[in-house]
């Protein structure tokens, strides 16, 4: 579990967030849907810790865009490389057939709001027993191990891609 300071969090982001008891950041939005924000550990990329960003919209009804949502995401994304210097991996979700449209929005927002030249973003589209996937790492650039772990991930996108073990 990732440890986030929530009073720095709450300082900047127009959402109260909070700690729940599995670990995640959850927040509620004006249109009262909940959110949960998690950092689960993942397997390392070029010897650096990774962990996968997930985003859960607890409340599954359509709600219209709300730019707070996306500016509280991206507080807590802030933080986590503010606190460690580990590798962020997104993955898509396939459940609804929206992976597609998910990762060109986190990607605009990502793109939008990120400092010029603090990060490096490497992108992959995979297919895994027929199913596609998109996926993502996010890479502070003074993390000392950038290169083994662009190399490493794509050598792992490479293999997924080509149904390698």
């Amino acid at each position: 579990m990732i440890q986030l300071p929530l009073d720095i969090i709450n300082e900047r982001t127009h959402y109260y967030v909070m700690l729940s008891p599995k670990g995640n950041y959850i927040f509620e939005t004006k249109q009262g849907i909940h959110y949960s924000i998690s950092f689960e550990e993942e397997t390392p990329f070029g010897g650096c810790s990774s962990y996968q960003f997930i985003i859960d919209k607890i409340d599954r009804v359509h709600s219209p865009h709300d730019p707070d949502v996306e500016q509280t995401i991206l507080v807590l994304i802030d933080e986590f490389f503010r606190a460690h210097l580990n590798v962020l991996l997104y993955i898509c979700d396939t459940s609804d057939g929206r992976e597609s449209k998910r990762n060109r929005l986190f990607l605009s927002w990502f793109n939008k709001h990120a400092q010029p030249n603090r990060f490096t973003i490497r992108t992959a589209e995979a297919f895994v027993e027929g199913q596609g996937f998109y996926a993502a790492i996010i890479v502070e650039n003074r993390n000392p191990k950038l290169a083994d772990i662009i190399d490493d991930f794509n050598q792992t996108v490479e293999a997924l891609t080509n149904n390698k073990p």
